[in-house]
């Protein structure tokens, strides 16, 4: 069966300069497996196998969505259905009860991903309260090491930890413990890769750019506008998110290698994003709770420290 036809022209990838001896040696797996997955003439023709693990339904869309109309064999899993707790929510935008408004999330990703290629069937969803993520870390994390241990990926690509929103941030804590306990366990553990969301700078709301780090490889996939137009037609699927998702732009994906992140110290310094609008958990909450988790799990013998591989 012939290969469909490449959304991407060769050289549209931007490779920033990068030294330091931190990637010389523990870095130097994950960036062979960043070249492998997106080479100098675009996205790899025989790419490695991605799981992608998402806080919701849309971020897959937002972060990747024209890298995954490359990838038609990655699964995709969302850590939420996408419903907050409150029916007052789902009522606001249109639906008469939580579970009818994660309902249409569901409907709404799955119309998205069969855009890019991405059938049903590889598109999991691990059932946590939007908003919720947080409440329940450690169960989180042994979740995606159930999950990585069925798709048995290479990549994972995940959110950055930026404090840009509470489940976000779970997502980011649970994939990197997750692979640090596989490791240490002597299982096979896939390279965490990033995607962009969105953060606060200046107290503003940065989308589609990283929350800057040192000698951090980093590359970005400008998309040739047949690329722009499927990513927008996956943004329309989202009738529910449209006002959400307006904001961001569609000419570029970026992606990097997850740099080592301490959980237990804010992502930036002054106020997080969600510490705008989250009115349950602020950052000391949620600091509190990942320092929680990780003595459980260390309870349990695991091993992973603070700062997450």
């Amino acid at each position: 069966m012939p290969r469909k036809k490449r959304l991407f022209e060769p050289r549209r990838i931007i490779v920033p300069h990068c030294h330091g001896s931190r990637f010389k040696l523990g870095r130097q797996a994950a960036q062979q497996m960043l070249e492998r997955l997106i080479t100098p003439d675009g996205v790899a023709v025989d790419p490695p196998r991605v799981l992608v693990v998402v806080a919701h339904p849309d971020d897959e869309a937002i972060g990747a969505g024209a890298l995954l109309a490359e990838l038609p064999d990655a699964v995709v899993a969302h850590v939420t259905d996408g419903a907050p707790r409150d029916n007052a929510v789902a009522e606001l935008r249109g639906f008469s009860s939580r579970d009818a408004y994660a309902e249409a999330r569901r409907a709404e990703v799955l119309a998205a991903l069969s855009i890019a290629g991405i059938q049903a069937s590889r598109v999991r969803c691990l059932g946590y309260v939007d908003g919720e993520a947080t409440l329940s870390l450690v169960q989180l994390c042994h979740d995606v090491i159930d999950l990585m241990l069925e798709v048995a990926p290479e990549i994972v690509l995940t959110h950055p930890y930026e404090g840009g929103h509470t489940d976000h941030d779970a997502t980011a804590f649970a994939v990197h413990l997750a692979c640090g306990i596989l490791r240490r366990e002597g299982l096979p553990a896939p390279v965490v890769l990033e995607m962009t969301s969105y953060h606060s700078r200046n107290g503003r709301r940065v989308r589609n750019q990283f929350l800057p780090r040192r000698n951090v490889p980093e590359r970005s996939l400008e998309l040739p506008p047949e690329a722009q137009l499927l990513k927008l037609r996956m943004f329309e699927q989202f009738l529910s998110q449209r006002v959400c998702l307006r904001d961001f732009p569609v000419q570029v994906e970026r992606f990097r290698i997850a740099p080592r992140y301490t959980f237990t110290t804010p992502p930036h310094e002054g106020q997080l994003d969600y510490e705008r609008y989250c009115a349950t958990i602020c950052g000391d909450e949620w600091r509190a709770r990942a320092e929680k988790a990780l003595d459980i799990l260390r309870a349990k013998h695991r091993t992973e420290p603070a700062t997450a591989p």
